[in-house]
């Protein structure tokens, strides 16, 4: 169970990584909304990550609103969501 976390939380950390460092490229482009949001979705992603590989207790509560927005990024992010909420509700089912 452990390494399905650790997986997980290393595909978020890489996967907020790659959309603050898209949006550093692009960053005189985007309006000031746009930024904003597109700054926080990166650190939430870095947030979940870091949370699944510190192997914190709650850390579904910001995981599972991570999985269903990187559901709509295919195809990437669709395979690292789908993972996330299989473990998830596997472990559920377990406890």
């Amino acid at each position: 169970m452990k390494t399905h976390k650790r997986i997980i939380g290393i595909c978020w950390i890489i996967f907020g990584a790659l959309i603050l460092s898209l949006l550093a490229l692009k960053f005189d482009q985007l309006l000031g909304p746009a930024a904003v949001a597109g700054v926080l979705v990166g650190l939430t992603f870095l947030a979940a990550g870091f949370s699944l590989v510190a192997n914190m207790r709650r850390s579904s509560w910001i995981c599972l609103p991570c999985s269903a927005l990187s559901l709509f990024t295919f195809p990437i992010g669709t395979v690292i969501g789908a993972y996330y909420l299989w473990f998830y509700f596997k472990v559920e089912r377990v406890s």
